[in-house]
């Protein structure tokens, strides 16, 4: 993945590269947030209600970055100059239940 390559100390991979490619929504919010994975989605419409109602039951999550409608959908080079470029500015940061936007 290209953002390895800017930051090759960035534990970053794609889902489709491991075996929660295929996992619905709330699934998908609940192993990555006992793995405290930040999930980047443009799924802005179902993402949001999972995490208010997991916060509603005391649950957490693993924070998510929403990739704003601005960016073209197959335009996968500008994603990933954005999320570099978001990353070196709060890659640090402790993203549980945290919400951002490219």
């Amino acid at each position: 993945m290209a953002v390895r390559k800017e930051m090759p100390n960035c534990d970053i991979q794609s889902i489709h590269e491991t075996n929660l490619a295929g996992l619905l929504d709330q699934p998908l919010l609940e192993v990555l947030d006992l793995q405290q994975g930040t999930l980047l989605t443009r799924d802005v419409n179902s993402i949001p209600d999972f995490l208010k109602e997991r916060l509603r039951e005391g649950r957490t999550h693993g924070g998510v970055i929403y990739v704003s409608g601005g960016f073209r959908q197959n335009d996968s080079r500008a994603v990933i100059r954005s999320l570099v470029t978001f990353l070196k500015a709060h890659g640090d940061d402790d993203w549980r239940c945290r919400e951002g936007w490219l």
